[in-house]
């Protein structure tokens, strides 16, 4: 049986004289920090984006977290984070705040009794980054560009140089497109997570759906709408075997990574990004499986499916964001229009 460490109480009598000794204390802040967020249920992959924020900007000013002012947080922001994005600043600046609410909070009396100092958080109402909202508008390819684009991919498969790479690649995107899931969606399911035999479509269990303030991941279940189930059997009994993984071993990638493991989904974006500057043919010539995602949901909204419905299907906590996902057809703007006409004509003759 392993032994388990002697971890020290950071509230236990120190002094902060000998030359590690702040270095040795701030480890152990950054290691309350991890326990605190961890207990308050923030996922594993938020918290080590939350340290990973603290500790770039604890780099940059190149002082302990006690020794940080509003200051170095103005010239972080406005200097050593220019040229991010805005969307990026946002949430560094929201990492760097939750930390420092967590010493405000916690450890602000230790602090001062070892340091002198009073923690005073580098992020404040002034120069938090605003938020701006969604900056960019993702308009996806109409259905018969998009269907196009698929057809010129299936099609160019044979002569790939890697098949078996370029035929999991289409059929992820193809999905994506069908049933609006992520990428790190797509990237994570497994075999045994389709169930064709539920409900009258067949359903996809997706075990790691996005969470909300770090919440961790959200299961679903997704049904195989339109060609989906046509699209997985062919992939399930034609393509996936192809793999030299063992396929029926307990949570086995539905899509592989050639050399085993899971197919990664930065690979998995520049291959929809290379594919769409090779056959997608229109006004929109990028693509992105976000931008899949947002055809899909365009597409199932004019199919009729409720914003309920595609709620639920696409997995959003709130109704709202689900209303940003839809782009309604600019024929289907007019056509209302021309009926909205018609009805106020009715009343006027009516009168």
């Amino acid at each position: 049986m392993a032994s388990l460490a002697v971890v020290r109480d950071i509230h236990s009598p120190r002094l902060l004289d000998a030359a590690d000794a702040a270095a040795a204390f701030q480890e152990d802040l950054f290691a309350e920090f991890v326990l605190a967020r961890s207990a308050h249920g923030a996922a594993d992959a938020t918290v080590r984006a939350e340290l990973a924020a603290v500790t770039e900007f604890l780099d940059w000013a190149g002082c302990y977290a006690w020794e940080v002012q509003p200051g170095h947080g103005d010239r972080f922001l406005a200097e050593a984070q220019r040229e991010r994005a805005a969307k990026t600043r946002q949430m560094k600046a929201g990492r760097i705040a939750t930390f420092y609410r967590f010493l405000e909070v916690r450890y602000q009396g230790e602090i001062h009794r070892l340091t002198g100092r009073v923690v005073t958080s580098p992020i404040d109402e002034v120069n938090r980054p605003r938020s701006t909202g969604p900056c960019t508008v993702r308009v996806p390819p109409s259905p018969v560009e998009l269907s196009g684009f698929f057809t010129r991919w299936r099609e160019a498969l044979a002569e790939a140089r890697k098949w078996r790479t370029a035929t999991r690649n289409y059929a992820m995107a193809r999905l994506a497109a069908e049933v609006g899931l992520r990428a790190n969606e797509l990237c994570e399911l497994a075999l045994d997570d389709l169930h064709f035999d539920h409900g009258p479509l067949g359903k996809i269990h997706v075990r790691m759906g996005k969470g909300s303030r770090g919440s961790g991941p959200r299961e679903r279940l997704v049904p195989m709408l339109g060609i989906a189930r046509t699209l997985l059997t062919w992939w399930v009994e034609d393509v996936r075997g192809e793999f030299s993984d063992d396929f029926e071993r307990p949570r086995a990638a539905l899509f592989p990574f050639e050399r085993g493991g899971r197919a990664d989904k930065e690979a998995f974006r520049v291959a929809v990004r290379d594919a769409a500057a090779e056959h997608l043919r229109g006004p929109v010539r990028t693509l992105t499986p976000h931008v899949l995602r947002h055809a899909c949901a365009s597409r199932l909204y004019a199919d009729g499916l409720s914003l309920l419905a595609l709620q639920q299907a696409l997995g959003h906590r709130w109704l709202t964001t689900t209303v940003s996902y839809v782009h309604v057809a600019s024929e289907a703007i007019e056509a209302e229009y021309a009926r909205a006409a018609e009805r106020a004509a009715a009343r006027l003759t009516a009168r």
